[in-house]
């Protein structure tokens, strides 16, 4: 703590214990102001930070959502092709069998 210097007509005015009792109860209003801050303070900055934390578990969650619908999505998109791929197999392997039974 900064010393709180007592102006000399005060000091005078109060006497040496008089100015030592009013700094300490400068220090004392002081200190508790200080707590009383910080105090507060604190109590802002957790308010805040559940409220910046709740934002993001929603958001978190909307995401999570989204990415399910798209994984969902690309593995129709997978099936549909696969099923494509082996059907044109399944056509190709039986044109190529019906041709060698042709030839005989």
């Amino acid at each position: 703590m900064s010393p709180v210097a007592v102006s000399e007509i005060l000091a005078e005015r109060l006497g040496e214990k008089g100015a030592r009792a009013l700094v300490d109860m400068l220090h004392a209003s002081n200190g508790a102001c200080k707590d009383d801050v910080l105090e507060k303070t604190a109590e802002r900055f957790e308010r805040r930070l559940v409220e910046e934390t709740s934002k993001l578990r929603v958001d978190m969650a909307q995401l999570r959502t989204d990415l399910h619908g798209e994984i969902v999505s690309s593995r129709f998109e997978l099936i549909k092709w696969n099923f494509v791929f082996w059907i044109g197999q399944v056509v190709a392997l039986a044109g190529v069998i019906g041709l060698m039974l042709r030839g005989r």
